[in-house]
């Protein structure tokens, strides 16, 4: 059986990869120019903190809100005049979706947008805004991947694997030639890796046009499927766990992304959830950025201390989207605020008196400590007396503010206090603690 009758993609063929060539990036780069937006790279506010020269690339401006503009830009205008009327169909996790949905509108391109289940509604929405039909098929981006080819041959259309075309690898490539402009200075870049494709395509320039520098790619450690491909030097599939940098969480890794980075990439990287936490945290906060949890993945590397050989390098960490909603921006921001210590929660049994329940107050607020929120539980009994169990989240200044305000509970009421939040749930109270409690995350 000839295997164009399977289900079969030419341009994604792990049996002959495409390799991503120098050229085949300064051609793409002629090609998307009059759409793309030449993002800036900003130096951090904090660089004293980390000891490194942090510069970001703020590709969360594109027209999109991604860096996959590059790609879909430069795929849809190679496309032969007579495919593009008839239509293409992509699988999304969310941002290349997007990408492709904004594009192919203004090219007057029909287009079908595959999601899987997990994907977000916001994004969902933003691609159907942008005309898209949009189809829900799949628990993975795996699935909806075999579900688009399937559909595309089905309906005589052009399937376009948005992460791992070759096209679409060249079109991100271009992100390295404005890095290596406007930063040739840089001593390491650190991307966020998913299928593979942009840290493959930024390798391929950086190293072309400056050897010496440093190229690492970074995964969250939950579905760290390209470090694992590179580990067993083979490409492997993991089942999908679900993580706050959801748009680079694929079960899959890009044959040509992978055969591509395989001689550049320097190191591959990977990053705890409570870190891409800080890092959304930090870059919201400090910076006044608003980026997905795929685009802090790098700053999350820092603050995890996994790179001290860049101590007093000049380092770009590219911020590759900002296409996060509003649900997902909240929890990352609390977990974050819970990782630092600054937001504690806590559950304590007093009794169900006005008196009482003012000395509780007051404590509070001779500490110093705000009350993010709370609730009372009339139900709680405890032998005779009546008690209410107040449920309570307390907002701190830092870690050791915390830690001094469990003290004191648990002083104040010994027997009815318990802490849900870590590390204070944790018996190891004394100030020590939080030395231990720092190296322990750093690690």
């Amino acid at each position: 059986m000839s295997r164009k009758t399977e289900d079969f993609d030419e341009f994604c063929d792990p049996e002959n990869p495409k390799v991503i060539k120098y050229e085949d990036v300064v051609e793409a780069a002629q090609t998307i120019k009059p759409y793309i937006i030449n993002t800036p790279v900003m130096a951090a506010h904090t660089q004293r903190e980390f000891g490194i020269y942090i510069h970001y690339k703020l590709e969360f401006m594109q027209n999109s809100g991604s860096f996959k503009d590059r790609g879909a830009i430069n795929v849809l205008e190679q496309m032969p005049l007579d495919k593009k009327k008839l239509g293409v169909v992509v699988a999304s996790n969310g941002n290349e979706g997007i990408a492709m949905s904004y594009y192919a509108a203004k090219m007057n391109i029909p287009v079908i947008v595959i999601l899987p289940l997990n994907v977000p509604i916001d994004k969902m929405q933003r691609c159907h805004a942008f005309g898209a039909k949009v189809v829900i098929q799949g628990n993975n981006l795996l699935e909806a991947q075999k579900y688009a080819r399937a559909l595309a041959k089905d309906k005589g259309l052009t399937y376009i694997n948005g992460r791992d075309h070759p096209h679409i690898l060249a079109g991100y490539g271009t992100l390295g030639l404005e890095l290596m402009e406007s930063t040739p200075f840089l001593d390491a870049v650190i991307v966020p890796v998913g299928s593979g494709g942009l840290a493959a395509a930024i390798a391929t320039v950086v190293k072309h046009h400056k050897p010496s520098a440093l190229v690492y790619g970074v995964q969250a450690e939950l579905m760290p499927t390209f470090f694992n491909s590179l580990e067993n030097d083979e490409m492997v599939t993991l089942p999908l766990q679900t993580n706050m940098a959801d748009a680079i969480a694929v079960n899959n890794v890009g044959c040509n992304a992978y055969s591509t980075s395989k001689p550049l990439l320097d190191k591959m990287l990977l990053v705890k959830e409570d870190w891409v936490a800080r890092s959304i945290l930090h870059l919201t906060e400090r910076e006044k950025f608003v980026v997905e949890g795929a685009g802090a993945c790098p700053l999350a590397a820092l603050l995890g201390n996994l790179v001290p050989e860049l101590k007093s390098k000049n380092v770009v960490c590219i911020l590759t989207g900002g296409n996060v909603d509003n649900i997902m921006l909240y929890r990352c921001l609390e977990r974050g605020l819970a990782a630092e210590g600054r937001l504690v929660k806590f559950r304590v049994g007093i009794r169900n008196d006005p008196i009482s329940k003012a000395n509780f107050m007051t404590l509070i607020s001779k500490g110093s400590y705000n009350i993010h929120r709370h609730f009372q539980d009339n139900s709680w009994t405890d032998g005779e007396d009546y008690f209410v169990e107040m449920k309570v989240v307390i907002e701190a200044k830092n870690l050791a503010h915390a830690l001094e305000l469990k003290r004191t509970i648990e002083r104040v009421y010994p027997c009815t206090s318990i802490f849900e939040t870590e590390p204070f749930n944790d018996k190891r109270t004394c100030p020590c603690y939080i030395k231990k409690f720092t190296e322990k995350h750093m690690k």
